[in-house]
């Protein structure tokens, strides 16, 4: 039983998936259609790569300094900074070895959804993303009977004799800072979106 309500859980989230790949592909499409169409437009094919950000809960913006791929991304910053390299006296042959697949922003979306992918999709370009967008799953807030192993994340809420939890946004915001502290500038919640 257990194995099929994991098995249900991740059918759900791909469909939540595919329906968002299916309504990103579809504006896409209108967008190029209507570049094509307009001669005067600037014909910028990078557009359908910008994801728009409107339909996401909560945005998790990163440090540029931090994102080791940001020289791949649709819109690289105009603002240019130097990794690793040393003004003045290069070390000697021998010195310390460069560092190489490593990737924080990876590491830290692993981090997040091992640790709330219960709760939430997370979403992030692989290749230069500065922003980490989150995506609520709407059955995640639903009420569920308080037991100890289900604490993580969550919140006592006691009505007459029942006690059911639900999930602590401010907790899981604060969590989101402190898993990412130093690779993160800024957690937006856009509270005007949440439906729970």
């Amino acid at each position: 039983m257990l194995f099929h309500n994991k098995y249900l859980r991740r059918v759900t989230d791909v469909g939540s998936m595919l329906q968002r790949v299916v309504m990103v592909a579809a504006e896409s499409l209108k967008l190029l259609e209507q570049q094509l169409m307009d001669g005067d437009q600037i014909q910028d094919v990078r557009v359908v790569m910008r994801a728009p950000l409107d339909a996401y809960d909560v945005l998790i913006h990163l440090n540029p300094k931090q994102v080791p791929l940001l020289s791949q991304a649709v819109d690289p910053p105009a603002v240019t900074f130097s990794r690793g390299l040393m003004a003045g006296n290069v070390a000697p042959s021998g010195g310390a070895l460069p560092v190489i697949d490593y990737n924080p922003v990876t590491l830290y979306l692993a981090e997040l959804r091992d640790a709330f992918g219960e709760l939430a999709l997370f979403f992030c370009d692989p290749h230069g993303g500065t922003v980490i967008a989150v995506l609520w799953k709407p059955k995640a807030f639903l009420p569920v009977p308080f037991k100890t192993s289900h604490m993580s994340a969550r919140r006592v809420e006691v009505t007459g004799e029942e006690a059911n939890t639900i999930p602590n946004v401010e907790a899981i915001l604060e969590d989101f800072r402190v898993l990412g502290k130093g690779l993160i500038k800024s957690v937006e919640a856009r509270t005007e979106k949440w439906s729970f």
